[in-house]
């Protein structure tokens, strides 16, 4: 049952495309008289949707918005989110099958059944399972090529991302129970009512109360905002029914009685704001906003406008404009005054559980205002000839730290590139020589000629010490000091590469040995993990621009599998394999490597070394 709160005049001060966003988002909503659209403009309906996360794939175009909805704009936007929907759904569907065979099954906790009910427009996939199941679940999804965040770790709550060619494809959230820090539900009867949607048969998801509860405590506790999905998910709920006495009863239990009410009357107010009505019984609101504490109730008329409230909550015909924010913010102090209150209340956790609650949070919050961030530091290196796909292969792997809010910084150097190196080679002959070389087109003679050139002892001994002091000094500044701050570097290039420059430019298979060879090792920095892709010269020739000279590849070739006995090299053959199969392999092993050793000082005196205060 609706209940009509306004004749629609605090719905004027949102923007045309905000009401037709709202209505597309609701079709069965009775519309209001001179919604204008044929004015809006279908980009910025779009980007009214996509700031909310409302899910176009259920969109047909029916009713007075059909045109804007057929406009290919918004038809290609639409196919666009349907690709990723199938594409996630996919990859949940492997994990379900898995786990599903050995008797594990999850509850879909961000979806409230309403269609789409697979929520693909979430940042992650928020998956509840039984306490007991925790650690078959975390080793399954790591057998089946999913990394463990550990930077984002929380008590009973895990992130697992799998990547293909450097981006995340699957994101998975494995929670024990459903809350932030602390539970806000009753998981066992959570778990008695939830049910498969109706139009999606792989997702289960929660009762109509357990599922009004999670969205409103995670868009006041988490988000600190009401979007219209957030209004959206608990219309759905309400339209479905609820149990009333169930849901106060929950929220008491866990010591968020208060906070349910604030939610309720703020999510009503919003709801309001977009539709001039209200799905929440008005008994409901009356009692929320009378079981308030007096100063959270002068908060919210000061806030939304006292008027406002008020005519809200006596259930009066017109509500006087108030504060007019879509989404609706939620101002952070607030929100976390009454968590706090949540942590202290809640009587299911013990005064040594409590205390152990408040200092968790304490130190995560701090350390997130502050904007303070640690992580250990790590040095990958990609080496290989020319055309092996070594800049492919990094940035892929710089772009799946950043997924993860990992720093990492993309480091290429190549010796000898340095300009003030031209000083030192431009000498008597050599000038002559080299202007000729400047001018000739063909790589091959280019090599040939530096081949010829570094025959002399004195040039080659030259050359290998200069090159040395421009590395040292690159790597100091750029590898180094940024590894001491504690920073990831993926290096394309790195020391061996110039150790095979020289082998094959100065026909010196044995290079290492040299002094020159043996300080630039030294006084750099160890790799942490180094790659070599291993790719045929025939194959190297064909993906470079530089067509280099077959045998000068092979001599480069012959020497990196020296390197893979002295120095350890990974190699990693690409010949065979597309680079996406070889940056997976890649991104899965240093990440994994990475978050096994997740551990700083400064985490831990913010209490966020992984599984710290469990």
């Amino acid at each position: 049952m609706l209940y009509s709160l306004s004749a629609g005049e605090v719905s004027q001060c949102l923007t045309d495309e905000e009401i037709c966003a709202a209505y597309l988002a609701d079709p069965i909503r009775v519309q209001r008289h001179g919604i204008p659209w044929a004015a809006c403009d279908v980009e910025a309906v779009l980007k009214v949707l996509r700031r909310n996360k409302v899910p176009l794939v259920t969109m047909l175009g029916e009713g007075e918005g059909s045109a804007l909805v057929q406009d290919p704009l918004f038809q290609a936007a639409r196919l666009e989110e349907a690709n990723t929907l199938a594409e996630l759904r996919a990859e949940y569907q492997l994990v379900k099958e898995a786990l599903a065979s050995i008797g594990i099954c999850d509850v879909m906790i961000k979806s409230v059944g309403l269609a789409p009910s697979f929520p693909y427009k979430s940042d992650n996939l928020d998956l509840l399972y039984q306490p007991e199941d925790e650690e078959a679940v975390r080793a399954a999804l790591v057998r089946m090529g999913y990394v463990e965040l550990k930077n984002v770790e929380e008590p009973h709550k895990y992130l697992f991302r799998k990547f293909r060619a450097g981006r995340s494809v699957s994101a998975i959230h494995v929670h024990t129970h459903v809350g932030w820090m602390v539970s806000f539900l009753d998981e066992e009867a959570l778990w008695q009512r939830c049910y498969t949607a109706q139009d999606d048969p792989l997702v289960t998801v929660p009762a109509s109360e357990d599922a009004l509860l999670i969205a409103l405590a995670h868009c006041f506790y988490e988000d600190k905002r009401i979007s219209l999905l957030d209004v959206l998910k608990c219309v759905h709920c309400l339209r479905k029914g609820v149990d009333w006495t169930e849901v106060y009863r929950v929220a008491t239990w866990r010591g968020w009685r208060d906070g349910l009410n604030v939610a309720l009357l703020l999510y009503a107010y919003q709801e309001h704001v977009l539709y001039d009505e209200t799905t929440v019984p008005l008994p409901i609101l009356q009692q929320a906003w009378h079981e308030l504490p007096s100063w959270i109730r002068m908060f919210l008329e000061r806030y939304l406008g006292a008027a406002a409230i008020h005519a809200l909550c006596d259930g009066k015909q017109n509500i006087p404009a108030g504060l007019i924010q879509m989404p609706l913010r939620i101002p952070f102090w607030f929100s976390k005054v009454l968590f706090y209150a949540k942590l202290v209340r809640d009587p299911t956790r013990s005064v040594g559980r409590k205390f152990k609650d408040l200092a968790l949070h304490t130190g995560y919050g701090t350390k997130l205002r502050l904007h303070i961030r640690s992580q250990p530091s790590m040095l990958i290196t990609f080496s290989g000839v020319d055309g092996s796909g070594k800049t492919t292969q990094a940035k892929a792997l710089q772009s799946a730290f950043a997924t993860c809010h990992i720093q990492a910084n993309y480091v290429w150097n190549r010796g000898g590139s340095a300009s003030w190196l031209r000083f030192f080679t431009k000498w008597g002959k050599k000038q002559a020589q080299e202007a000729q070389e400047r001018s000739t087109t063909s790589t091959e003679a280019k090599v040939r000629s530096r081949q010829q050139r570094f025959r002399s002892l004195w040039l080659r001994w030259g050359w290998a010490w200069l090159t040395t002091v421009e590395l040292l000094v690159r790597y100091t500044r750029r590898v180094a000091l940024p590894l001491l701050l504690g920073r990831v570097v993926v290096c394309d290039r790195y020391v061996y590469d110039t150790l095979a420059d020289w082998a094959a430019y100065f026909n010196d298979p044995a290079i290492e040995q040299r002094w020159a060879a043996r300080v630039l090792r030294l006084l750099s920095p160890r790799p942490h993990l180094a790659y070599w892709l291993d790719v045929s010269p025939t194959d190297a020739r064909t993906r470079s621009a530089d067509a280099l000279p077959e045998d000068f590849l092979s001599a480069q070739c012959a020497f990196y599998r020296r390197l893979v006995l002295l120095y350890g090299l990974r190699r990693q053959e690409v010949s065979q394999r597309t680079w996406p199969e070889v940056s997976d392999g890649i991104v899965y092993e240093v990440l994994s490597k990475y978050f096994t050793r997740y551990r700083t000082l400064i985490n831990f005196l913010f209490l966020k070394n992984p599984g710290q205060w469990r």
